[in-house]
Order: structure tokens, then sequence, then C-alpha cells
């Protein structure tokens, strides 16, 4: 039996229980601490009495405040859309890279990372960063300007149609150069152009994706990334067992494709709500946008792919190198599981921010940003803290075959770090516009990569490519950083950035003593210890943040 609520949602009663029964009625009411009545009982309202039942009281005022605040109510709708999908979707990620892994072995888990590597690569281009130009335009303009609006999601959606096909043929036609002459693999080249199809539909799924992010679908977008998870680890795994690196390959097709056409269908119900008009014709009127806004966005992800690529071209033409990258690709899955899982969380922001940014709104914008850079230390910075005093916790579920470099742990896990405490500065040089500007951080960022994986990973391998990319990391990430002081200044002194930073820095270091010098177990524990010791500094932050004094000006 089906209970209607007046929500919308349907509570599924097994057959032979009456919904309005009193001892049904009692149950619920002795797990929420109220009287229930199904006639007028509400999902959410269930689940909300749900969490202040077994919450401390502490937080109760928390989400009284979130309740009464629009902006809070905002960010905890798309967060809590965003978490939910994101929480499955990531966890069967995981555990079929797992899985992929050992069945594979670290040899030829290397060979399909690199494969995912060239990929991406040529994926920069098929996009063409039309996914980051719809989310900041449809946000900015879909209820001021629909015709607008509409027009920039026609343009990025043939945009993306367009330059993602080219880039599929210019990949089919290059991958046997490719796998002979830079990878030292030439029986990769067949796989190579397999994977055009996979380049096809992640570059047209972004900027699908880009739009409804831009709509604040973030409902949608957990449920379709639900289905892609589920559809992901099935696939992933008995490809992989079945057929090898080939098998897992046609998985990562299969659930994309299933994602880009839930997406697709998802864009077109939130323009129809919005009132949004989807003509392709007339759309290339807003083609100014591509060089305000766009081609530097591309640019960027060039720089960044290109040169991630050529370091793990340089790893897997040394000796044993697609071990190594076998290695490298599992504790980078590892480490992206945080990262991913808060860019889905702190999805909801961007299109905030940029909304705020449009109308001169400051108070949002603070608010916003700050509550960014707090959920991100919050969430990456404890877990790596524990990876960097225990390597082999990060390594342990892929077997003993994956243990033999602990030091790709500690740099990954450096570059986490580092990354929690810069990570919203991108959504606010994008919420600003300042593009080029980003161009350019990134091009620094190039360079220094580039010339620091050229000399240490001839020397250290897969290592010396996570020491090369944190290293680089922290070094371009200065010019943004002294940006945003400057644009920022009241909010960046409020959240005290620096103490922030000296104490992250100050625990890894004792993290990575305490791996080198302490056995397991203790390490471990001095790990945990950090984790919770971070907590515990950076909670007064978020303790402090419904006080904060905003200027507006």
């Amino acid at each position: 039996m089906e209970c209607d609520l007046t929500c919308g949602i349907r509570l599924i009663i097994p057959p032979g229980i009456d919904p309005r029964s009193p001892w049904l009625a009692t149950l619920l009411g002795y797990f929420t601490g109220r009287h229930i009545s199904f006639s007028t009982f509400q999902f959410f309202a269930f689940l909300k009495a749900l969490i202040y039942r077994f919450s401390p009281g502490a937080l109760h005022s928390v989400y009284q405040r979130i309740e009464a605040s629009p902006l809070g109510y905002r960010l905890a709708k798309g967060a809590f859309w965003s978490l939910s999908g994101a929480l499955i979707s990531r966890g069967l990620g995981l555990l079929s890279a797992i899985l992929v892994g050992r069945m594979l072995g670290k040899q030829e888990y290397g060979e399909l990372g690199i494969i995912q590597n060239t990929i991406g690569m040529f994926g920069t281009l098929a996009g063409f960063g039309m996914g980051l130009t719809a989310n900041k335009y449809v946000a900015e303009f879909k209820r001021t300007d629909p015709d607008r609006a509409g027009r920039i999601i026609a343009l990025a959606s043939a945009t993306a149609w367009i330059s993602s096909g080219v880039m599929a043929v210019v990949l089919v036609v290059c991958a046997p150069w490719l796998a002979a002459k830079t990878l030292a693999a030439p029986h990769l080249a067949g796989l190579l152009q397999i994977g055009a199809l996979l380049l096809l539909s992640s570059g047209v799924n972004g900027a699908q994706t880009g739009a409804l992010s831009g709509f604040e679908a973030f409902k949608r977008i957990a449920h379709i990334n639900l289905i892609s998870g589920l559809l992901t680890f099935p696939l992933m795994v008995i490809g992989a067992g079945e057929w090898g690196v080939t098998g897992a390959v046609w998985g990562l097709i299969g659930s994309q494709v299933a994602n880009c056409v839930m997406s697709f269908l998802a864009v077109r119900v939130e323009a129809a709500h919005y009132h949004i008009p989807l003509r392709y014709t007339g759309c290339f009127s807003d083609l100014s946008l591509f060089w305000r806004f766009s081609l530097p966005a591309v640019l960027t992800g060039l720089l960044n792919s290109v040169a991630s690529w050529g370091a793990g071209a340089l790893v897997v033409n040394q000796i044993g190198g697609y071990g190594d990258m076998g290695i490298y690709n599992a504790a980078l899955r590892v480490k992206q599981v945080p990262e991913l899982f808060l860019g889905m969380l702190i999805a909801p922001m961007l299109p905030i921010l940029s909304e705020a940014f449009g109308k001169g709104d400051r108070v949002t914008y603070q608010r916003t940003l700050l509550f960014n850079f707090v959920l991100a230390t919050l969430i990456i910075v404890p877990i790596s803290l524990v990876q960097a005093a225990a390597p082999a916790l990060t390594m342990m579920p892929f077997g003993a075959e994956y243990q033999s470099h602990p030091a790709i742990v500690t740099w990954l896990m450096l570059h986490a770090v580092l990354n929690a405490v810069t990570f919203p500065m991108g959504s606010i040089l994008i919420s600003m516009g300042e593009m080029w500007f980003s161009w350019l951080v990134n091009f620094q960022f190039a360079l220094l990569f580039a010339g620091t994986a050229w000399f240490l990973v001839p020397r250290y391998g897969a290592a010396g490519y996570a020491a090369a990319t944190t290293l680089a990391f922290a070094v371009g990430s200065i010019p943004c950083i002294i940006f945003v002081y400057r644009k920022q200044t009241d909010a960046m002194q409020f959240l005290r950035w620096g103490l922030l930073l000296v104490t992250v820095v100050a625990l890894f270091g004792g993290c990575t003593l305490a791996a080198r010098w302490l056995p397991f177990g203790l390490a471990s524990v001095a790990g945990m210890a950090a984790a919770v010791g971070f907590l515990l500094f950076n909670y007064r932050t978020l303790d402090s943040l419904r006080s904060m004094p905003v200027r507006v000006s």
C-alpha cells in the first residue's frame, strides 16, 4: 500500500498494515519525539524530526538559523541533494576502482590510468569550457533574462557537440602514433580509439551538467549521479573481470552515455520550468561569451591536462613505469574521493556566488565564500592527515602489490591539504569573471610543473610525478592568494587564513614524521589525533561564522 504525503512523496506501507494505525504513529512518535498524524505528515518533516531527535542539543540552534535564512536554506537544499547522490555514486566509484585495480594488477591498471589521462587531455578541448559558461550565465540570467539564458544553453550545447565530435575524430586518427611514440605501448592504440566515444559523451555532458548547476537543479543532478554510479559499478567490474582493460573502458563508456542521455532530458525539463525557450536559431549572437569566458577556461584546462599527460607519459616510459602509474592511479583515486565529494557538496555555491556578484550583494557573497572555505578544509584536511601518517592505509584496499611506494601517497596528501585551503579560490575567480587571470595563474603552474616533472620523474618515477604536482601547485597558487586577499580582505582576515595555512602545514609535517619514525599502529593514532586537533581548531571558526561582521560597500 502507498500513502500519499503532502510533500508529493509516497511512503510505502507493507500490505496488511493500516497507515493510520495508532501503533505506527506511536512508533514514529518514539523516534521523532512528537505526535505523528499521517493526514498531515510530510516526509521531510519526518526526516527533520529524526535529525533533531538524534543530534546534540547544541546543533538545534544551527538548524533553526538555517531554516530562517534564505541563503542558508538555498545552500542546505542544494548541498543535501548533491550530497545524497555523491555518497552513493562516489562510494560505488571507489569500490569499483578498488575491485578493478585488484583484478587488473598494477601494470594493466596503469594502462587504464594513462588511457583516461589521454582522453582527459583531449576532453579539455572537447567540452570547450561550455560547462562553466552555462553554469555561470544560466545562474545569472535564468530569472532576469530567460531568452538570453536559453540562447546560452543552446550555444553551450551546439559548441560542445561540434568540438567534442571534432576532437573524437582527432583522437581516432592520432591514437596509433600516440600509443607507439609517446606511451611506449602500441597495443593501446585500439583502446584509445574506442575511448573516442567516452570523449564525445563526456564533452557533451559537461555542458549539460553546467546548465543544470546554473538552474540549481541539484536534486536532478543527484538522481542522475546515483543512477550513473549504480551503472558504473557492474559495468566496470564485470567488464574488467571478463575482458580486462578493454572491458573496463567499455564500462566507462556505457555509464557516461547513460549519464549524457539523462542530463539531456533533465535540461529540457528545467528550462520548461523556468519558461526558458531553447532556440538554436540566433544562439551564436552570444559568441562574445566565448572570448570573455569560455576561451580562457579552455586554455586553462588544456594547460593543466597537457602538463599532467606529459608527466604521465614520462612515468610510463621509465623501466617499470606502467606499474608505477598503476600505484599512482590507485592512490589518486582514493585522494579524489573527498575532493569529488566536496565538489558535489559545494556545487550549489558557484551559482549563488555568481548571482550575488551580479546583483552586488556583498553580504551573501562573503558569507557564502567563508562557508565554502570552512567546508573545504573540514572535509579534506582530516582525512589527508590520517593518510599522511599511515600511507599504507590508502593502498591497503588495493592489495600488497600496490604498497611499494608510500612517497606517492605522502606527496598526494600534501597536495590535498594545500588544495583544501585554496579550494574556493577558483570559484571566486569564476564568479567574478576573472577567467584570463585564472589562465595566467594556471599557465604559471603548467610551466613550473613541466620543469619540475622533467627533473624529478626520471629520478623518482611516479613519486616524482606526485612531488612535481604538489610543488608546482604550492608556488603557482601564490598570485591567486594575493588576488583573493586584495578582493576579499575582510573575509580572509576573519577566516585567519594565514594561521589556518600554518596550522595545516605544521600538522602535516608532524604526520609525516610519525609515518617515518613510528610503527604503523602508533602512526595511525598520531594521524587521527592530528585530524581531531584540526577539527577542533576549525570548529571555532565555524561557530563564529554566524556573528561575522560583514561590511557592505
